[in-house]
This record gives C-alpha cells, structure tokens and sequence, in this order.
C-alpha cells in the first residue's frame, strides 16, 4: 500500500461533483454586487476559524509526548518524533501573519472593497454580520473537527486528516474562485472594478484587496494551500512510521476526518447559495412590485 499523496485523495473522492457545488455557488454570487459581498463575508468568516485553529491541532500533537515514536530508537526519550509531526502542521499557522500583514486583514480588504464595489452603507454592511445559525454551526464543527486531544492518537490523526481536507479543498476553492471573478469574467463586474482600484496602504506597505485569494491559491497556479498541504502529506506519512497501527487502520482514521471536513465544506457552499438565491429572488420580487 502507498504511502500518503495527493492521488490517493483524488481516488477516494469525487472532486468534479465536490467542485460543481463550489463553482455553482461563486457563479451564482458574482451575478449581484451585494450576493457577491455576500459570499466573501460568509467565506472569509469561515475561513477564518480554519486558519486560527491549526494551532491548536499543532499544539495538542506537540503536547503528546511518546505518542509518535520511532521503532528504530531504543531509548525512549530519543525517540520521541511528535514535535516533528506538530512542525509540519504548524506550517500553516505561522503563514498566517508571516509577511507584515496577516490573512485576516487581507480578507478585511477584500471585504471592504467588495462592500465599496456594491455601495453598502455602513449599516447595511453591519446587517450582514448578523451571523446566521448555520455557518456558526459550521465553524463550531470546524473548531470541534480541527483540535484534537493531547494524548489520543485516533482523535489527532482523524484531526491531520480533517486540516489535509481543508488544505487540499481550500487550493481548489481560491482557484476558482480566482478563475471565475477575474478570469471568466475578464473586462466585467467585480474584475473591471479591481483594476480601476488602486491597492491600499496598509503599515507602509501597499496591497491589492484581491491579495487575499490569490495568496491562498490561484487560477492556472497554486498558493499557500497547495503548499501547506505537502506539509501536511509529510506529517501523515511520518504519522504512519511512528504509529504502531497498520497503515490501513491509519489511513482509514485520516479518511474519516478528511470526509469530516468534505461534508463540512459541501453544506458550507449550499447554504451560501440559498443565502444567494434567496437575496436574487428578493431582488426580482420588489423590482416586480416597483414596476
């Protein structure tokens, strides 16, 4: 049996039909300014918990001495390899705010400038920060999902395969994402207002608001994620050396926790789009009543 890689993700799950609620949910959005704010917020806000969680897993696995061990190390204080495993997770945290600005301030742009591109009044951005039920039950399950617990090694393998689910789907979302805003829709909508803008300062630096996605990942390119996830490949295959479970048995726990994050992710994209849909059909209904 191989060892952990992208392929053996790519065979176990169906990612046309994984994509096809993603890319319906983006294109449907980009059709109205404001459903369009919509979604980002929504996004970011979701995203947000599953940047500020990897943490914690790191943390819990760094917390579990003598959990991961190498067979080849007689003594057992030197062969303990958890911290090596916490590293490779931690990857993802410390990119966080690694290069003068952090990704939730480049999602705060984002948002600003996709409220401005809709002509959002001030309170009428603060409407949407009424979170609704489901996505504080989504990021809920995420932080539930994402900790782990120090010392139970099912929970924090299930735990690194759930964070290898959000990595791997998250490269996908930020490329299409990229790929239907500026590229499907090249000289059009949200793209045009873009490159009329100018990029912000921000602590002396200048950004452009689309920095936020792009630096995750990218259309016909790859981001942060797509890095992030061969470091969570090593943890997992360095999982599967240190572990005395069977290699079978340890990827049956990852699957489960990757599938975790799949149906998390899947009902995150359906709800934004009845959010969406409902916000058109609002839209149509009144401007029928006006006329």
């Amino acid at each position: 049996m191989t060892n952990f890689s992208e392929t053996l993700f790519t065979e176990r799950f169906d990612f046309v039909e994984l994509e096809q609620t993603v890319a319906s949910t983006i294109r449907l959005a980009t059709q109205n300014p404001t459903s369009l704010y919509l979604f980002f917020q929504r996004y970011t806000y979701f995203n947000g918990f599953a940047s500020s969680v990897i943490a914690r897993l790191a943390s819990s696995i760094a917390m579990s001495r003598y959990l991961f061990k190498d067979a080849n190390e007689l003594e057992i204080e030197q062969a303990d390899r958890g911290f090596r495993i916490s590293a490779e997770v931690m990857v993802a945290a410390s990119d966080e705010g690694a290069y003068g600005i952090t990704h939730r301030e480049l999602g705060q742009l984002l948002l600003k400038t996709s409220a401005d591109y809709a002509e959002l009044s001030i309170e009428q951005r603060n409407e949407f920060f009424q979170i609704p039920t489901y996505l504080d039950d989504i990021s809920n399950a995420v932080m539930r999902g994402y900790q782990g617990t120090p010392g139970d090694a099912v929970s924090l393998i299930k735990a690194i395969g759930f964070h290898a689910a959000s990595e791997m789907l998250g490269d996908r979302e930020y490329a299409l994402i990229d790929k239907i805003v500026r590229y499907e829709q090249k000289g059009s909508g949200f793209d045009t207002y873009l490159r009329n803008s100018s990029p912000v300062s921000i602590r002396g630096h200048r950004y452009d608001p689309w920095c936020y996605i792009v630096i995750h990942g990218k259309h016909e390119g790859s981001g942060a994620e797509a890095r992030h996830f061969d470091h969570v490949l090593d943890a997992l295959n360095m999982v599967v050396a240190y572990r005395p479970e069977s290699k079978q048995q340890i990827m049956e726990w990852v699957f489960q926790g990757y599938q975790s994050f799949v149906q998390l992710q899947q009902k995150l994209f359906k709800d934004i789009y009845r959010e969406c849909l409902e916000m058109s059909q609002n839209s149509e209904a009144e401007f029928a009543i006006m006329a």
